[in-house]
């Protein structure tokens, strides 16, 4: 058999696979639905963490298909393929992680890492201090199946602060515990734990005594991972609000450990 003959027989031979890794002309390549899903997975994520901007299914729609648009896309061609995606379950879960990929390194460049870096201090009755990224990705991979955060005191924190710690849970199938605690001056700790079943928005609150400054406030999210995936956050927050007399009284559900 001469060369071109064997180059053909190849092919041939080869065709099934290099089929099975490709997708069809109609359906939106790995790489670009990948970017896709990224941008409307971020702008999902807008909508449900400002509720009130976004309230009519028209201006959802609208978001939505701008961020198809951005792609050169409309709605039936992402449709159609995430249908196709949906009966190719291998190339689907290829397309999921290299979303979750460009996920954490937007966040990893972002400046919610130069704020934690520098230590900025926050003024305001009612702001966000979390530290850190807004997403989330603890798989089996991970390095370590928690998630921690710690803010030292700053010139803005007062007596009474509470803290509410929330983000938007995905494929959480197992009872994970979430802590906030808050250290005094004198060694003293004063906490609340809660256990966080099923996806959604969840959210824990630390109310800190009124009678004297937090010289440190500290958590950490003990996460169950699922059989299968990783368990996704979105949307993390940390709100830090000065003391409300109306809200106090939840300190009866807290803990406090003296030395």
């Amino acid at each position: 058999m001469n060369l071109s003959g064997k180059i053909a027989l190849i092919c041939v031979l080869l065709a099934p696979l290099t089929a099975c890794k490709g997708v069809p002309d109609h359906v939106i390549k790995p790489d670009d639905m990948a970017e896709l899903l990224a941008d409307r997975h971020v702008a999902e994520a807008v909508v449900d963490y400002n509720a009130p901007q976004w309230r009519t299914d028209s201006q959802r729609i609208a978001l939505r298909d701008a961020v198809y648009a951005r792609h050169g896309a409309t709605k039936q061609d992402v449709d159609t393929s995430l249908d196709w995606y949906g009966h190719n379950l291998a190339r689907y879960m290829d397309v999921y992680d290299r979303t979750i990929e460009i996920l954490e390194a937007r966040l990893a460049n972002s400046d919610t890492r130069l704020r934690a870096a520098t230590n900025l201090t926050i003024a305001g009755d009612s702001v966000d201090v979390w530290p850190d990224s807004r997403f989330y990705a603890i798989s089996a991979q991970s390095p370590s199946h928690n998630l921690n955060f710690s803010l030292a005191g700053d010139a803005n924190r007062e007596r009474g602060d509470y803290y509410t710690w929330r983000a938007k849970f995905a494929n959480n199938q197992r009872e994970s515990t979430w802590t906030i605690v808050a250290e005094y001056s004198d060694s003293t700790r004063e906490y609340i734990y809660e256990r966080v079943n099923g996806p959604g928005w969840h959210q824990i609150t630390l109310q800190t005594d009124s009678t004297r400054t937090a010289v440190r406030i500290y958590g950490s999210l003990m996460a169950r991972l699922p059989e299968r995936g990783a368990m996704w956050l979105d949307s993390v927050s940390l709100v830090r609000n000065h003391l409300n007399s109306e809200t106090y009284n939840r300190r009866f559900r807290q803990r406090i450990l003296r030395k």
